[in-house]
Order: structure tokens, then C-alpha cells, then sequence
């Protein structure tokens, strides 16, 4: 007899269960579970050859024809889920809502953020929203949001950069669009996965966890405001937004009205406190109920642990976050080098380090805009 099964028969004549090993810090392979092994890789060529194919039949009403194509896509590179989210659009220009229905509830339980979204925007998923079916998709939805969420305790938290950003000419006054394509994700060291935790059209622009890891904040802007003197720059279009991780469910964000050109954001307690310096709002805040900002005496010499500009989120402080996850211990630090995007690096004891947005760049808090 073994030890194993010796010590698992001792442990159930005991009534307690056997003891398991830990599980592994920063798996070679990443584990299975919810979540991408690399959300930052591009779709096979094979598999957005094969999509576009299928759009191709789908815009002539060759609905089994585009589906063939979508399927194939899918075989191609399992990850990515387009084809999935247009099966489902197949289904319903047929009418076949059942199967629509069916095709939603596994894209939503396979990866809920930014799925979910996709589903409510897609015109052509409309025809299913004064239906029954709609209330099964709304199930999903609830039930996907809680999987997504509900075991990111410990997760490493950072802005990452999923593509080459939309640049901002160097010099020169006017108004620019800010895109740098960046969203809030988690990174599970127990399981090697990721997670997209944000689906903000890119613009996510800084990231606060709050105190106790459970819900974060996050910063997105619209544009960059250059004026005609040198330094003179400022950000306008700025939100502050906040997501439940449990539930995945986000409160009013809090717009600031003008142009801004420095925030700091930091917690007191459950307080969540705002120093702006803009145009319109200037001064220290509490983020109040409904979307506001209500006004606070001043607090000399008080920073915030979340720091922006025009010029994007400082770096983090030098201290490594610690993260424990499944029973995994480990921990994570910002990186620069000269040249190169800032990363973030996991480390876990006897385990090679994991470099995070080593192509485009990722942040604790965020990164330089572009």
C-alpha cells in the first residue's frame, strides 16, 4: 500500500479530508480554467481569414455557408471568440432563437468580459431582447459576471496594453484623441490566466485597487489638450469609475467637468478621496452617491496613492505588491528599462519570473499615454 492511499484511508476512517499540496506559483503551462493564457497575442491569421469569410457569406443571407466559415475560425484558434458572438447573430436573422440563446450562454460562460457587452450592443442580437429567451441570456450573464470575479482574491491587478497605441503627435497645440488601448485585467499566479476585467474601448488610462483588494477604480479619459506654451497640457473628458470584482457590476462613474491637469486619488478607510487640479474642478474631494464629487476642507501635504497627469499614471512605488492566490505567494513590481515598455514582473519563491506587457507595455497603476 502506498502513502498516499495509506494517508487518504487514514484520513477518511477520521472523517477529515486528505492533505493536498499547495498548488503550483507560476505554472510553465497555465492551468485550465476561466480566463486567456495571453489576452495580448493576436488571433491566428488562419482563424481571421476564415471569420472574414464567413462575414462575407453572412452579408449575402448564407447562413449555413457563414457558419461553416465561423466554425472553421473557431477550430483555427479557439481563443479567439468573434465567430462565436456572429454564429450567434446567424441564428437569429433565422430566427432560430433557441439556438442563438444556446450559442450566447457559452460565449458569456466562457469569457464574460467583453462579451457581455458585445451581446447587449449587437444589433443583430436585438431581435432577442423583448423575448423570453432574453431572460436566460440575463441569467448568464449574472451567473457568468460571479465566475469571472469571484475568486480574484490575491490576483495581480495592472493596466495592460492589449496593441500598438493610437500616438499622439510630439509638438504642436490642438486637441487630441486619446486611445492607447489599455484595459484593467488580472492576472492569476496560482492558475498562469488572465482575466479582462475592463471593456472601456481602450481608454482606460490609471487603476487604484481599493483597500482589501475587492473593488478597484479606475481612470478613463477622451482626449489630450496641448495648448501653445510648452508643458502647457491638460486631459478632458475624465471619469472615475469603480467595479465591484464579486460581481463584476460598476457604480455611476464620476465625471470631472474641464480640463485636468493633475488627479490623485487614495482611500481613507472606505472613503474615497480626490484631489484635482483642472480648470473647472480644483481642490479635495469624497466621492459622494450618484456620480458626484463633494467638496472637502484642503488636507496639506495628502497624496494619493494613484497619481496622473497629461502625460499618464506615475509609476507605482518602488515596494513589490504582494499577491497570494490559491495558495500561491507571490509578488509583483513595475519595470523599466530604456527603450523598452514598462512591465510588470511576478515573481514567486523557486519559480522563473513572469514579465507582463513585455510587447506594449503594462502598469500597476498604468503607463506613460503615448
Amino acid at each position: 500500500m502506498t502513502g498516499a492511499l495509506l494517508a487518504a484511508l487514514m484520513a477518511a476512517a477520521s472523517g477529515r479530508a486528505p492533505a493536498t499540496s499547495a498548488p503550483a506559483c507560476l505554472p510553465a503551462t497555465a492551468a485550465p480554467g476561466l480566463g486567456a493564457v495571453d489576452p495580448f497575442h493576436a488571433p491566428d491569421p488562419k482563424a481571421t481569414e476564415l471569420n472574414s469569410a464567413g462575414k462575407s457569406y453572412y452579408r449575402d443571407g448564407k447562413w449555413e455557408e457563414a457558419r461553416i466559415e465561423y466554425r472553421a475560425a473557431e477550430k483555427a484558434d479557439p481563443t479567439f471568440l468573434a465567430p462565436r458572438l456572429n454564429v450567434a447573430c446567424s441564428f437569429v436573422r433565422q430566427e432560430r432563437f433557441a439556438e442563438a440563446t444556446a450559442e450566447v450562454e457559452a460565449l458569456l460562460s466562457k469569457a464574460y468580459v467583453p462579451w457581455a457587452r458585445e451581446v447587449l450592443e449587437a444589433a443583430d442580437l436585438g431581435a432577442l431582447k423583448p423575448r423570453p429567451e432574453m431572460v436566460r441570456i440575463r441569467t448568464a450573464m449574472a451567473k457568468a459576471a460571479a465566475a469571472w470575479g469571484g475568486d480574484l482574491d490575491g490576483a495581480v491587478l495592472f493596466v495592460g496594453r492589449a496593441r500598438a497605441p493610437l500616438r499622439i503627435p510630439p509638438t504642436g497645440a490642438g486637441f487630441f484623441i486619446i486611445n492607447p488601448h489599455q484595459e484593467v485585467y488580472a492576472f492569476l499566479p496560482a492558475t498562469g490566466r488572465f482575466r479582462q476585467l475592463t471593456n472601456e474601448d481602450g481608454r482606460v488610462v490609471a487603476m487604484l485597487p481599493a483597500p482589501g483588494g475587492r473593488r478597484i477604480l479606475y481612470v478613463v479619459a477622451d482626449k489630450l489638450i496641448r495648448g501653445a506654451k510648452e508643458g502647457d497640457l491638460a486631459l478632458r473628458g475624465v471619469a472615475i469609475a469603480e467595479l465591484t470584482l464579486a460581481t463584476m457590476s460598476g457604480e455611476t462613474p464620476v465625471r470631472i467637468e474641464g480640463d485636468v491637469r493633475r488627479l490623485e486619488i487614495g482611500s481613507v478607510g472606505a472613503m474615497t478621496l480626490v484631489k484635482v487640479e483642472g480648470d473647472k474642478a480644483s481642490g479635495m474631494f469624497r466621492r459622494g452617491e450618484k456620480g458626484a464629487l463633494e467638496p472637502l476642507p484642503p488636507k496639506p501635504g495628502w497624496h494619493g496613492a494613484l497619481v496622473l497627469t497629461p502625460r499618464g499614471a506615475e509609476p507605482a512605488p518602488a515596494a513589490p505588491v504582494a499577491a497570494v492566490s490559491g495558495g500561491c505567494r507571490a509578488s509583483a513590481r513595475e519595470a523599466a528599462a530604456p527603450g523598452k515598455p514598462r512591465t510588470v514582473v511576478v515573481s514567486a519563491p523557486g519559480r522563473p519570473p513572469r514579465r507582463i506587457g513585455e510587447q506594449f507595455g503594462a502598469g500597476l497603476t498604468g503607463l506613460p499615454l503615448p
